[in-house]
């Protein structure tokens, strides 16, 4: 099974439905309850969408969300060498470089984001959720 981190752009657009993207992220998350492949985010992601979820509903909500992540994703850690790594990267976003590092060291090759330029630099394939749905379709191509 493909192991694909899913961005934290694309996790938050799932979680509050917004932007214009979000038919798209109701596909992937349902591809990862269908076990179509493994749904993987980096422990800070998982911090940092709590935080949002609840600025913008309530703690309830964020904590409902989290624990549903929880138990359908892979949770990649975050340590002291995912920070030194990211710190020492040519990548231009501190946030997606470690998202990045997190994920390779799990061996995570693959990243869903709607910034792809954020990833430029990550040796990850990246794609788009709509990229990455074709994938999944049509992987040879």
């Amino acid at each position: 099974m493909i192991r694909v981190l899913i961005d934290t752009n694309v996790f938050l657009d799932y979680a509050l439905k917004q932007s214009n993207s979000v038919e798209l992220t109701v596909q992937i998350f349902q591809k990862i309850f269908d076990k179509k492949f493994e749904g993987c985010v980096s422990s800070s992601v998982i911090t940092d969408v709590y935080y949002v979820i609840k600025k913008r509903t309530n703690k309830e909500n964020a904590r409902k969300f989290v624990e549903t992540a929880y138990q359908m994703l892979t949770i990649l850690p975050v340590n002291r060498k995912t920070i030194r790594d990211a710190l020492e990267s040519s990548m231009g976003d501190f946030e997606d470089a470690v998202q990045a590092f997190a994920a390779r060291a799990m061996n995570v090759g693959i990243v869903v984001t709607r910034d792809k330029t954020g990833f430029a630099d990550s040796g990850m394939t990246v794609f788009t959720p709509q990229e990455f749905l074709t994938y999944l379709e049509f992987p040879s191509k």
